[in-house]
């Protein structure tokens, strides 16, 4: 994957024709397959409904939909758990971190550097299959 694809962080697909996002996510529940990326619920959020997707290393997709345009945004998402030591503030997020640790066993340390885009990729990827006829 070269270094281009990996830094994306907003993919786009235009619709034949308009969709709200409650039909979004009946289609992609019946249409997402087991093996895909990543599991999604429908949130409200202070800019209004979008699906949301589990965060892996600090990257969350998120999919909105503004008429016949559907925006699917690579969200950074951190849980910092801080500690005190002699008045400095240290933070780390213990899930991030088991996820490095996981991905540098499983492919190195290009696998812990790309596996977070790479996530986000997998996802517009397994959102564009969804959408073939639609587009």
């Amino acid at each position: 994957m070269d270094m281009k694809s990996l830094q994306k962080a907003v993919e786009k697909y235009t619709l034949k024709s308009p969709m709200t996002l409650d039909e979004l996510y009946s289609l992609m529940t019946e249409r997402w397959e087991a093996d895909l990326p990543g599991t999604f619920k429908l949130k409200k959020g202070l800019f209004g409904k979008s699906i949301l997707f589990d965060v892996y290393m600090q990257v969350q997709p998120r999919i909105s939909v503004k008429d016949n345009i559907v925006t699917c945004r690579k969200m950074s998402n951190q849980t910092t758990v801080s500690t005190g030591v002699g008045g400095a503030k240290i933070g780390t997020d213990i899930k991030a971190s088991k996820q490095y640790r996981e991905a540098m066993k499983e492919g190195g340390l290009k696998k812990a550097i790309s596996g977070g885009p790479e996530y986000f990729i997998g996802v517009c990827d397994a959102l564009r299959e969804v959408l073939k006829d639609k587009v």
